[in-house]
């Protein structure tokens, strides 16, 4: 019986394990998108297209480089880069 409860006590601690990383991800990258946010500020009206098409790609760069966070920031200073060349394009 014994045996019994501290497979039980594992599995719940699994369980918390896989519940708290999961919360750490959407935090993570809620965390990013704020940053990504900040970095990029451009004023124009037809801006809500545009923002939906570089979240998206955003998100695409996340889910491509998750396994290797070092080409993951360099892609996503790539698409700050084009996004702030977009914008000073729109600006002038």
């Amino acid at each position: 019986m014994n045996e019994f409860a501290n497979k039980m006590k594992l599995k719940e601690m699994a369980e918390e394990d896989i519940y708290f990383a999961k919360r750490d991800r959407e935090l993570i990258e809620a965390l990013r998108q704020k940053r990504l946010k900040e970095h990029v500020q451009c004023p124009s009206e037809d801006n809500r297209d545009r923002a939906k098409a570089y979240e998206k790609k955003f998100k695409k760069i996340t889910r491509k480089h998750r396994d290797d966070p070092e080409s993951m920031i360099e892609a996503y200073r790539k698409l700050i880069r084009k996004i702030r060349r977009k914008c000073a394009s729109l600006k002038g």
